[in-house]
This record gives C-alpha cells, sequence and structure tokens, in this order.
C-alpha cells in the first residue's frame, strides 16, 4: 500500500515543476515568436524573390505576380494576373501605379513593400498590447514554415496569423482576424522562387507608353518642432510617429502618423472649402477603415488598416496642439 502515496508524490512534484516552467516556456516562445517578426521584416526588403500569390479582399480574389530584387536599392514590381491588367513599380521611395489604360500616377511613398498584409514589425512591438506566440508549422508554396500568432488583447487593433519560411522567414501567408479573430482578409504564395534575382525587364513597366502625371507631394516637409495637431486621449498603445506638412499653405494643414508599432494610422488635416453643415462619416472596405469629420474650418480625415473603433476615436481625440 505504501506504493501508492510514493508514486502520488512523484506526479505531483513533476506537475509542480511543469507548472513553475510554463512561465519561462512561454517568454522563450515569445522570444522566439519577436526574432521571427523581426526577421520577416528584414528579409522582405533584402531577399530577392518572384512568384504568384492571391489575395482575398472585399469578397474577391486577385492574383498577382510580385518581382523583389532587395538592397542597397531595393524595387520591385507586382503585376495582376486577373480582371483588369495593372501593375505597381516600386524603386526605394518612389511608387508608379500603372492602370490598364496606360495612364500611370507617379508618387512618394513610405518605403513599404508592395505584397499586401505584410505587418510592419520593424520596430518592436509592445507586449501590453499584443501576445505574440509560435503556433505550430505547416508547409506554403512547397516550403516549410513556422506559423506566428500576434493576437491583440483589445478592440483597437487587428491580429495576424503569420506563415514565415523556416530558414530565410520570408512571409508565405497572411491571414488578418478582426477582434473576434474572424478571418478579414489574406495572401497565399502559390509559387516562389527565394534567391533569384528579377530581370531588369521584370522590374520595369511593360508598356513602352505612358501618360504619366504626378502626386509625389514635392511640396511637403517633415515637422521637426511640434505639430500643429495631437491626439489626446489615444488608444491605448498608439503613439505619435510623425508630422508632414505643407512647405506653403495654411497654417494648420497637416499630415500626422501615429502606430502601436505594428499597425499604423493617418489623419489628414484639411480646409474645410464648404459652408455646408459637417457630418461625422464612418466607412471601411476590407481591412482599411475610414472616419471623418468637420472641426470648425477643418476637415478630419482618419484612414488605416485598423478596426473601426481605433480610427473613430482617434479623429474624436484631434485637436490643436
Amino acid at each position: 500500500m505504501a506504493a501508492r502515496p510514493m508514486r502520488h508524490r512523484a506526479w505531483l512534484a513533476l506537475t509542480l515543476t511543469a507548472l513553475a516552467a510554463s512561465p519561462a516556456l512561454a517568454a522563450a516562445e515569445a522570444d522566439e515568436a519577436r526574432v521571427a517578426l523581426t526577421g520577416m521584416a528584414e528579409a522582405m526588403r533584402r531577399l530577392d524573390y518572384q512568384g504568384s500569390f492571391t489575395y482575398e479582399h472585399s469578397g474577391r480574389t486577385d492574383t498577382l505576380r510580385i518581382f523583389h530584387a532587395g538592397a542597397p536599392l531595393e524595387r520591385e514590381r507586382l503585376v495582376s494576373l486577373n480582371g483588369p491588367r495593372s501593375e505597381v513599380i516600386r524603386s526605394g521611395s518612389d511608387v508608379t501605379s500603372i492602370q490598364a489604360d496606360g495612364s500611370a500616377t507617379v508618387f512618394s511613398g513610405s518605403g513599404r513593400g508592395l505584397v499586401p498584409l505584410v505587418p510592419d514589425a520593424s520596430r518592436p512591438l509592445l507586449d501590453a498590447q499584443y501576445e505574440i506566440r509560435v503556433s505550430g508549422s505547416d508547409r506554403v508554396a512547397g516550403y516549410a514554415a513556422d506559423v506566428i500568432d500576434v493576437t491583440p488583447r483589445d478592440r483597437y487593433r487587428y491580429g495576424y496569423r503569420l506563415w514565415l519560411e523556416r530558414n530565410t522567414r520570408l512571409l508565405l501567408r497572411s491571414v488578418v482576424t478582426d477582434p473576434e479573430r474572424r478571418p478579414l482578409e489574406q495572401i497565399m504564395f502559390v509559387s516562389l522562387d527565394i534567391g533569384t534575382a528579377p530581370s531588369e525587364v521584370d522590374l520595369v513597366p511593360q508598356r513602352s507608353e505612358l501618360r504619366t502625371t504626378s502626386a509625389a507631394p514635392a511640396n511637403e516637409l517633415v515637422v521637426r518642432g511640434k505639430p500643429y495637431w495631437r491626439v489626446d486621449p489615444v488608444p491605448p498603445g498608439f503613439a505619435f510617429v510623425s508630422a508632414r506638412r505643407p512647405k506653403q499653405g495654411p497654417e494648420g494643414v497637416e499630415h500626422l502618423v501615429y502606430s502601436d508599432g505594428l499597425a499604423s494610422v493617418s489623419i489628414y488635416v484639411e480646409p474645410r472649402g464648404d459652408a455646408q453643415p459637417g457630418f461625422d462619416t464612418l466607412a471601411g472596405r476590407g481591412i482599411v477603415n475610414v472616419f471623418s469629420r468637420v472641426e470648425d474650418t477643418w476637415r478630419i480625415t482618419v484612414l488605416g488598416e485598423v478596426p473601426l473603433a481605433t480610427v473613430q476615436a482617434i479623429g474624436q481625440g484631434l485637436q490643436r496642439n
């Protein structure tokens, strides 16, 4: 009869040891996931790759082909494979969008890549806002992948499930989820060649004649001092990142960016331009949501790949600095 208490004590000791080790194990897994996300951001910029992927959004599925040449000068070209032919070419921060009729718009972008649904994980994530962990393994486009879950802790941000190639950490698949963890949009590579640089032909427009217009904010400058506007209160985890304003124009016009380290929100403040009563408006398409309101002589527009609650809270909290 003495054997049973001894077995019970041994089982209890093992259980207590496992419970004591679980926080350390969870912390190690979180660190591994954060390192993987940092590697993803670097791989998407640095590596040469080309392939085709599907993009499910707004009730439709598009198929696109990407050609990407990595550092030192990052260049890429994105081509639609279904529907009206269009393509986007990026060289550094210069972007050219070409439509099916041959019209082209040139503008200065943020320097982010052309593959959609890639979270901006270049800055450290705030553990207070997201739970980050490795949740399993899978296979995508012929490559072994680690699956990373980025789960928001509140209703102010979306979540991600990311499939990262095991060796290079290149993103193979991305699913964006709402605060209830329901899928909203996703991309998935169906063919991919990692490490092969695209040719020069693959990185330039295929049309010989283009009707080009410029949308580049050549007259804008980065605000080094105090912005005209600020958000107070700010949704939890979000903080001011940057501000831009015209070199010449009415005092008060400004473009602000707030971020939580993963999701970014843009705020545009422009002259109202009419005397009609202003109304608050909310609109969304896929994961992009927009809030607009009128404040005295100003029209305020907030947009970002965040839930409606976030753009509304930021828009309502904007005030003169």
